[in-house]
């Protein structure tokens, strides 16, 4: 059949086409809007992370400091005491002295841990060593290191005041 110049299909004339269904308009709404409420969290997330993360450190200076020797026994026998350190500050900023140090002792081979809070008796410029332990370089210490046996491997993590840290490792004499 056609139409002057047009050929028309028969299946339109004749209405035997199949119709095709889609998704209403309303459910479509409905998905457009949980995909931004999605968006949205997703990039709140990534916001707030950011911003936590900004301003927990607020640019000031960290300091870096090391740990060069650490003795640790189940006897008085690290220089007169159960445990031994000598912190050396190699960063360029001075841990001001009533800075409190935390000491974080962990047996690996046993599992126990604890803590030893030290208050430097005096400032430690860039270049320079304290040396901790039970009885000396704190005006102030609290804690002690935990129940270990002669052989134990010994985890040593000392935060300073700012934030800055330095591990080591040692095993436990008798």
């Amino acid at each position: 059949m056609s139409l002057g110049n047009f050929k028309v299909n028969r299946k339109i004339l004749s209405g035997n086409v199949k119709e095709r269904k889609a998704i209403s308009p309303i459910i479509a709404t409905l998905l457009l809007i949980l995909i931004a409420i999605a968006a949205g969290v997703v990039v709140y997330a990534y916001v707030i992370g950011f911003v936590g993360n900004s301003t927990t450190n607020p640019g000031g200076a960290q300091s870096t400091i090391s740990v060069q020797t650490s003795c640790v026994s189940i006897a008085s026998h690290c220089n007169g005491g159960t445990y031994y350190l000598i912190i050396q500050n190699v960063g360029s900023t001075t841990l001001a002295s009533g800075g409190v140090e935390q000491i974080y002792f962990q047996d690996i081979t046993n599992p126990a841990t604890s803590t030893v809070s030290c208050t430097l008796s005096s400032s430690l410029a860039p270049g320079s060593q304290v040396t901790i332990s039970a009885s000396s370089g704190c005006s102030s210490i609290s804690g002690t290191i935990p129940t270990v046996s002669a052989g134990d491997s010994i985890s040593i993590k000392v935060v300073a005041a700012d934030g800055g840290s330095a591990t080591a490792s040692t095993k436990v004499i008798s």
